[in-house]
């Protein structure tokens, strides 16, 4: 599997486990395109034309707890952006609680959820279940 995505964001304030998880998602070939938002407001960022030469990613992986705009905010938010194409959003945390969860219903393109350290198995499912690769 050689690049066969266009361009991933990860969202998260911890620098480490944004190295981590950049790192991990390099070792599988996935992308060459790994962007990384310390908060909601910088991811939402991404999705403003004049500001990112990028393309829109095709993978957010969103953690909840973060300063300045959190997880939830950022859906709340993403919600009226009205983005016509499939986004998958996976939620990361340390600690998901049961209410999370149960929270996590509400928004119908939230794709699931995830420890914070991401592991090759765990992208590659991901990568199969919802690309036609």
């Amino acid at each position: 599997m050689k690049n066969p995505l266009k361009h991933i964001l990860l969202v998260d304030d911890s620098p480490a486990t944004n190295f981590f998880n950049e790192t991990v998602i390099k070792k599988c070939d996935l992308t060459q395109n790994i962007s990384v938002a310390l908060n909601g407001a910088e991811a939402l960022t991404f999705f403003d034309e004049t500001k990112s030469t990028l393309s829109t990613p095709e993978i957010i992986f969103l953690d909840i707890n973060m300063p300045i705009m959190n997880g939830w905010e950022f859906l709340d938010n993403y919600k009226k952006l009205n983005i016509k194409n499939s986004i998958v959003i996976l939620m990361i945390g340390s600690n998901l609680q049961p209410n999370d969860k149960e929270k996590l219903k509400n928004y119908h393109f939230i794709k699931g959820d995830s420890q914070k350290m991401l592991n090759k198995e765990f992208l590659y499912n991901i990568v199969n279940e919802h690309f036609d690769l």
